[in-house]
């Protein structure tokens, strides 16, 4: 599938050339103009721009973030916190957290986005990248084919329905979409042949995020930090734009439906991961990131739970993000002076 589309993509490209250069410069003109009259309704002013510091002429843009949260999300907030706190009294969970960014302004709110939680299968996400930018640079990586074994024999909490069969080969490209999709450890662990590490540290460093070392079973993460993956494919700024339309596209196929989507009206274009994981004591935690597509309008969600009932957890999971979901459908939008493309 990717593969066609690379194909296609070249082609309409060079025909399409030079009317896209010509249109790229009208709308870097009009993003400047919108920038330069919007700086004073900022959520407030220390803004940092994030970008790719490789070692080269040029430093491509990844985001922008705000260091201050935004006064017209703080219904918002109130609710997520409230909502939080009402599930600790009922016993329902043990802690969550929530990190919710307007994608097309530096418009974010939070509830206790400063704890760290293991992230579990949510780590695909960067491998996903990691080996796509692989692939922007050899086109016969997602071809490769690898065989497949033996099972690893690592317990899950949510098993895999159709696992992959021993002495098969797979395709990377496959594999990659078993690990999204089904959220696959043995599609992920074959991957791990073929990723360049060093490659996937530097994505780590280039969005300010720790590094994993791939050893470390007790690597944690923030909310926030797990939302940056997320953008920067909705900026198509790590990846090409066809390559993160690719990512995407597998992200809203995912087969999870007992976290965010609980949470979203049926029919809604969501992209999203979740993550599994037990920890040191007797509790378990659950969490999923998000972006939801309403129109032009989108958010990215990461919500983080911990407990000792998945089955709480998810309801946990499925509430807060109905809380983002409803916040964002009554929200006045917010003027055209917020926007900012690329946040």
């Amino acid at each position: 599938m990717l593969l066609g589309m690379l194909a296609a993509a070249s082609i309409t490209w060079l025909a399409m050339k030079p009317a896209l250069d010509a249109k790229n410069l009208e709308s870097l003109v009009e993003s400047n103009n919108n920038l330069a009259m919007t700086h004073t309704d900022l959520p407030c002013a220390d803004v940092s721009i994030v970008r790719d510091n490789s070692p080269s002429l040029t430093k491509p843009f990844l985001f922008a973030d705000v260091s201050c949260e935004s006064d017209a999300l703080q219904s918002l907030k109130q609710q997520l916190t409230a909502f939080v706190d009402s599930q600790k009294v009922a016993g329902k969970i043990a802690r969550a957290s929530v990190f919710y960014k307007e994608l097309n302004s530096l418009h974010w709110t939070s509830a206790y986005n400063d704890e760290l939680y293991y992230p579990g299968s949510m780590m695909k996400v960067p491998l996903l990248l990691a080996i796509l930018k692989q692939a922007q640079r050899d086109k016969s990586l997602l071809e490769r084919k690898i065989q497949f074994q033996s099972a690893t024999k690592l317990t899950v909490l949510v098993p895999v329905q159709n696992p992959m069969k021993i002495g098969n080969f797979y395709s990377v490209q496959e594999l990659l979409e078993r690990m999204i999709l089904f959220s696959d450890n043995d599609a992920t662990t074959l991957l791990f042949n073929v990723y360049d590490k060093d490659l996937y540290d530097d994505l780590f460093l280039k969005l300010s995020i720790p590094v994993q070392n791939a050893e470390d079973v007790y690597y944690r993460i923030s909310p926030s930090d797990m939302a940056k993956f997320f953008r920067v494919l909705y900026n198509a700024s790590y990846l090409s734009s066809l390559y993160s339309e690719y990512a995407l596209d597998l992200l809203t196929k995912s087969d999870f439906k007992k976290g965010v989507l609980q949470g979203i009206p049926s029919g809604t274009k969501v992209a999203h991961k979740f993550g599994e994981r037990f920890t040191t004591s007797e509790l378990i935690q659950l969490h999923e990131t998000a972006i939801v597509y309403r129109g032009s309008a989108a958010f990215v969600v990461t919500i983080m739970t911990e407990g000792k009932k998945m089955e709480d957890l998810s309801m946990v999971v499925g509430g807060l993000s109905k809380i983002c979901f409803e916040q964002k459908k009554a929200q006045t939008p917010l003027s055209n002076s917020h926007k900012v493309l690329n946040t």
